[in-house]
């Protein structure tokens, strides 16, 4: 009985990496640090590598036709993703910013309507955890505390997701870096990716006693591609069905009606607002 949903283009219409970012800058600039041109070289970087890191894999996307050679495609990717939170934290733009700031922000960017939450979003969370439903925010985003604040503080949602060090560096949730069995501590983890997104959810589930109960997952993108098809139900988020992730679906053999039209074999749908959600999807049995 758990509710998973991605953060950025799921519960708000658009990604907020780059409004964190523009947040962090002001909040640096008003220290007399300009580290506009450092952070623009990281994004640069990133894109670049990204880029490059797509065009010399083995199997381009026609030829991915398999849901495992999706996944394995997209696992491959953790090494850009660790590059780029290594210039991340070399640039230092997080530096000195506390979670407090972090979640004022978040929270004051959606009051001024700069960063939009999608339509029903909140009514939608609010029924889920009056019927019992646990409800969970699971986001690669670099702060916890920013997806807090946007979603309003709610008593019983559970962000996992980065946080931001007092050093300015990104450190990954407690979930994914627990101790083995035998005690000794694991190499530090992010939150980067569709594995880590599937590690997290299914090391959560564990943790609240939920692995044997049904789990549903919101996403928009392909780091939800893990998780969407690991979970019991999995809601497509999109404006259009021709997004990006809804194409990957298909190309890999997944049906994705949308939601009015999906039947009861249908373990995928999708959906551009939480209000279109049939109510009846979520009734306990």
């Amino acid at each position: 009985m758990s509710i998973f949903l991605d953060f950025d283009g799921t519960i708000t219409a658009k990604d907020t990496v780059g409004e964190l970012a523009n947040f962090a800058l002001r909040v640096r600039a008003d220290e007399g640090v300009d580290l506009q041109a450092e952070w623009d070289a990281v994004v640069s970087a990133y894109v670049e590598d990204h880029s490059a890191h797509v065009d010399a894999y083995h199997l381009p996307p026609h030829a991915r036709r398999l849901p495992d050679q999706e996944v394995q495609f997209l696992r491959h990717m953790k090494t850009v993703e660790t590059r780029s939170l290594g210039r991340i934290n070399d640039c230092r733009l997080f530096r000195g910013i506390s979670a407090t700031a972090f979640r004022d922000a978040g929270r004051d960017l959606v009051q001024k309507g700069t960063v939009k939450l999608r339509p029903g979003f909140g009514k939608f969370v609010d029924e889920r955890l009056s019927e019992g439903w646990r409800v969970y925010v699971l986001s690669v985003n670099w702060s916890a505390a920013f997806i807090d604040g946007a979603c309003g503080e709610r008593s019983g949602v559970t962000v996992i997701a980065n946080e931001v060090r007092e050093d300015g560096s990104i450190a990954g949730p407690a979930v994914l870096n627990q101790s083995s069995s035998s005690g000794a501590a694991a190499e530090p983890r992010n939150l980067t990716n569709s594995r880590d997104k599937l590690d997290a959810m299914e090391a959560m589930r564990r943790a609240d006693g939920l692995a044997a109960k049904p789990a549903v997952y919101f996403g928009d993108s392909t780091t939800d591609l893990e998780c969407l098809l690991a979970a019991d139900m999995g809601f497509i988020v999109a404006d259009r069905d021709e997004s990006t992730l809804v194409k990957t679906l298909r190309r890999i053999g997944k049906e994705v009606p949308h939601v009015r039209d999906q039947n009861a074999t249908s373990s995928l749908a999708w959906v551009s607002n939480y209000d279109d959600i049939p109510r009846d999807k979520f009734i306990l049995s």
